[in-house]
């Protein structure tokens, strides 16, 4: 074969092989990056879950008016909570 043919097959294969990396970089970088967005949006979702939950204790007694409903749904919620568990403890005692 001659010379020309090895440096086409040769210069192929290089150009082939970094482009080859170059995606594989682009695919590792979007995937981190990706990660990096999933993590800092639980992070903030747990902020926010913080913010509520203090605000929510702080102002159980006196809700503003906008909250209303919503302060007496996680009442009641509470409170089928504390039925459900009670039975839960019933049905182990049972046993």
């Amino acid at each position: 074969m001659p010379k020309d043919l090895f440096d086409k097959i040769e210069q192929t294969i290089t150009t082939t092989g970094k482009a080859a990396a170059k995606k594989a970089r682009e695919v590792a970088d979007t995937a981190k990056i990706k990660n990096d967005i999933r993590v800092a949006k639980r992070e903030l979702d747990d902020l926010y879950e913080q913010v509520g939950r203090q605000y929510f204790e702080s102002h159980m007694d006196y809700p503003e008016a906008d909250y209303i409903d919503l302060f007496n749904l996680i009442e009641k919620i509470r409170g089928d909570i504390k039925v459900m568990e009670a039975d839960l403890e019933m049905v182990k005692e049972e046993d």
